[in-house]
């Protein structure tokens, strides 16, 4: 997430004028507090789970349940993105006027697109994913492409005799391969197994690569992705640097008419909202 608000100079008073509270702990959250940081604003936060963890930061951490007792005259930001009408009616149900409960989007600078956010990127919590990925390669695969490789952690985890592709849009290893995704042209590239990890929510064109990747694909195709179904907040998709909206229905659709079944579908471990799938190459 990127936090560059249109009038920072008005924002700052507004989040100065009551007390501020911060809705949710997690990666919009953050950033939206180191923020606040920046310009001096004072602030709690009110996230359930950061209450058992507090190493993440030495501000005042309570219960979300306790903001309205204890924090009924504050101005409330909801920085969370996927649960934001959730915790909106919430407030609302509690007695917080409109004025008062202020959204993660005023401190965005618009649609943003996906070469914006790489240098904010924490690559290392990706590592529980691809780690979850390569526990579901089998001693029979002997090769992988992985689009949208980012740092090449999936490398770490492979059999020294599996063949490893990675495939992005910058190089950033000598064995990057060079690919705009966006473009529509794609790797002439036949593997085993072919990893989408966050990457098909970022370009245009989702729906050509996963055909392209079922064409390319021997045995399995392990993706994750954020459906419209889990987060259907258009706008919030696109601050967010999500440019493709598939619903789970259409992923199904797409991967069963290039011959793949679904093996298995668990929640992404970086976020409950997003799936995680494993696709298996059908008989025949």
């Amino acid at each position: 997430m990127i936090v560059n608000p249109v009038n920072p100079q008005k924002l700052t008073i507004q989040l100065t004028a009551k007390p501020l509270v911060l809705y949710g702990m997690g990666g919009a959250g953050l950033r939206i507090a180191e923020w606040c940081d920046s310009m001096g604003i004072d602030y709690v936060f009110a996230d359930r789970a950061a209450v058992k963890n507090k190493n993440k930061t030495d501000k005042t951490v309570i219960e979300p349940e306790l903001v309205p007792m204890r924090y009924a005259d504050a101005n409330v930001v909801i920085s969370s993105i996927i649960y934001f009408d959730e915790i909106y009616n919430t407030l609302r149900k509690y007695g917080f006027d409109e004025e008062r409960i202020i959204s993660y989007k005023i401190f965005m600078p618009g649609d943003v697109v996906w070469s914006e956010l790489d240098d904010n990127v924490d690559w290392d919590l990706m590592r529980c994913r691809v780690k979850m990925f390569s526990a579901w390669l089998g001693p029979e695969v002997k090769s992988v492409a992985d689009y949208g490789s980012g740092k090449m952690y999936l490398k770490e985890y492979l059999a020294p005799d599996v063949a490893y592709h990675p495939i992005d849009y910058i190089r950033r290893s000598d064995e990057t391969i060079m690919c705009d995704l966006n473009s529509g042209i794609f790797p002439d590239l036949q593997t085993d197994v072919a990893i989408c990890s966050g990457v098909l929510e970022f370009i245009h064109t989702a729906e050509p690569l996963l055909k392209h990747v079922c064409a390319n694909t021997d045995k399995a195709i392990i993706m994750s992705y954020m459906t419209l179904d889990l987060f259907p907040d258009i706008a919030g998709r696109r601050v967010s640097a999500y440019v493709s909206d598939l619903t789970e229905k259409r992923i199904m659709e797409l991967m069963s008419s290039g011959g793949f079944i679904m093996e298995k579908v668990v929640p992404d471990p970086l976020n409950s909202a997003c799936s995680v799938y494993l696709f298996i190459k059908g008989e025949g």
